[in-house]
């Protein structure tokens, strides 16, 4: 899916308004979407608070009001309702007569109760930047001060959707973002990054002319939707893809178990490890262990994949890389497995079906190890992707997927639960597996890299790389379902 700016978007709207379809009828598609996403995520609510402006951003808001269920609502409205007009008067008449419309010139902490949720329907993207109105600026604050969860209707209110930037009095901190039609580009940059939660693109009928635009590439929720494949019911374990990890070490023995049950919660039908560590404890009894006595990985061709490097430890060599660089399809290059990369990149061949997951420390020192210059994380993912005619997954906050024929995209999700020892591991063994069974590498690290973030939303606790695996297996049957939120 695409991101675009605010004319993209109006013009969009303008054209699908001219061929027919009702402005009103995209205010219902907004407002109902994000209704049905609210109610199952926060079925537990106390109940809903509205907080609505005079634009169409308000009329998304009081729609989705309308279509609200598993809670009472209440509209605080900045804006009086005789005082409203188009869309989102249409809106408010057709508020069911259940639910409070009250006109607010300020709010009081003592209106936010505690368990309640707030929807932020105030600016949208209108905003352009500067300051803003009293009693705007009184609702962003009182939202805040509350400390309730809120959720932003298309950008948080303050944030100026072209450029991100809030502002200079404040700006919504949401948990969630429910932008409709594409990804607005000030959600990616500056402080709309930091401000709009997780985010989820609601389809009101704009895709295939958004597609037209030349725009910021983003993978969303729809997207892992499009990109899964399910199972066929004649598979057995052997289609569903096996997937070789070859780490550890007497330093690190947990990371290819994790890089294991990453593959297998990530749909893999087998999944070996070969590893020189002494494993203690319990292994999972689906894993395979191989137990290796030196720096050469033993016949594998019987596999789809190989994931390699988590656990390799300070002694990783040039013996290593190159046999794994033997293996005949699509290799996971990891962490240590990075690192031998960056020291002995010079003494190897270009190979095909190549992708590699660093961090931004891992990909610092590949830059530096092959000369590249860089001014941003996605020239620096791209410039990568030449080097080594590989895909390159460059992690941290708005990952980018690039390609060596120039192909990049963004991924709409993740969190900073995933900020945690042993996560990146898992992600390698996720995409191990989809890699296994999907000929595309670069949409299957794109999906892996998104199923990995959504994983880390929404989970009401602290999680630890050990609990990622099964969160991934829920969060992929949702996507299968179509019931992503």
């Amino acid at each position: 899916m695409l991101s675009a700016d605010c004319c993209t978007i109006r013009k969009m709207e303008a054209e699908a308004i001219s061929s027919g379809i009702p402005e009103y009828t995209l205010m219902l598609r907004a407002g109902i979407g994000a209704a049905r996403i609210i109610d199952r995520l926060f079925s537990n609510a106390s109940r809903f608070v509205i907080l609505s402006g005079g634009g169409n951003n308000g009329g998304d808001a009081l729609v989705a009001a309308a279509n609200l269920h598993t809670a009472p609502v209440v509209v605080y409205s900045s804006v009086r309702k005789d005082k409203l007009s188009g869309c989102a008067a249409c809106a408010a008449n057709d508020l069911p007569p259940a639910i409070p419309f009250e006109y607010r010139e300020q709010l009081s902490p003592a209106d936010i109760l505690p368990g309640d949720v707030i929807i932020d329907g105030l600016l949208g993207i209108g905003f352009s930047g500067g300051y803003l109105r009293n009693n705007i600026k009184n609702f962003i604050e009182t939202a805040n001060f509350s400390k309730v969860p809120i959720v932003a209707l298309d950008l948080p209110s303050g944030i100026d959707s072209n450029s991100g930037k809030m502002s200079d009095d404040g700006a919504i901190k949401a948990v969630l973002t429910l932008t409709f039609g594409a990804v607005k580009t000030g959600l990616l940059q500056n402080d709309g990054t930091l401000l709009a939660g997780a985010i989820r693109v609601i389809d009101i009928g704009l895709g295939e002319l958004i597609r037209r635009e030349n725009a910021l590439e983003v993978f969303t929720n729809i997207d892992a939707v499009r990109s899964w494949q399910d199972f066929p019911a004649d598979c057995h374990k052997n289609s569903r893809g096996r997937v070789a990890v070859w780490g550890g070490s007497a330093e690190y023995s947990g990371a290819p178990v994790l890089s294991g049950r990453g593959a297998l919660y990530g749909g893999a039908g087998l999944v070996k490890i070969f590893s020189t560590a002494n494993f203690s404890g319990n292994l999972p009894n689906a894993l395979i262990v191989e137990k290796l006595s030196g720096s050469q990985l033993p016949e594998t061709d019987n596999f789809d994949t190989l994931v390699c490097g988590c656990g390799w430890g300070s002694c990783a060599s040039e013996e290593n890389l190159r046999s794994a660089w033997n293996f005949p399809g699509p290799l996971v290059l990891d962490a240590d497995g990075l690192n031998a990369l960056a020291k002995y990149h010079h003494a190897l061949p270009l190979r095909n079906a190549l992708i590699l997951t660093p961090h931004p420390g891992e990909a610092g020192r590949l830059a530096e190890a092959c000369g590249i210059n860089y001014s941003s994380r996605k020239e620096l993912a791209l410039k990568l992707s030449e080097k080594f005619q590989a895909v390159t997954l460059l992690k941290g906050h708005n990952t980018v997927i690039a390609a060596p024929d120039g192909k990049y995209t963004i991924i709409a999700s993740g969190s900073a639960l995933l900020a945690t020892a042993g996560s990146g591991d898992v992600l390698a063994g996720v995409i191990g597996a989809l890699a296994a069974r999907n000929g595309d590498l670069f949409g299957a690290t794109a999906l892996g890299a998104y199923i990995h973030g959504i994983a880390g939303e929404f989970n009401g606790q602290i999680i630890s790389a050990d609990d990622l695996p099964e969160m991934i297996g829920r969060k992929i049957r949702l996507i299968a379902e179509n019931r992503i939120f």
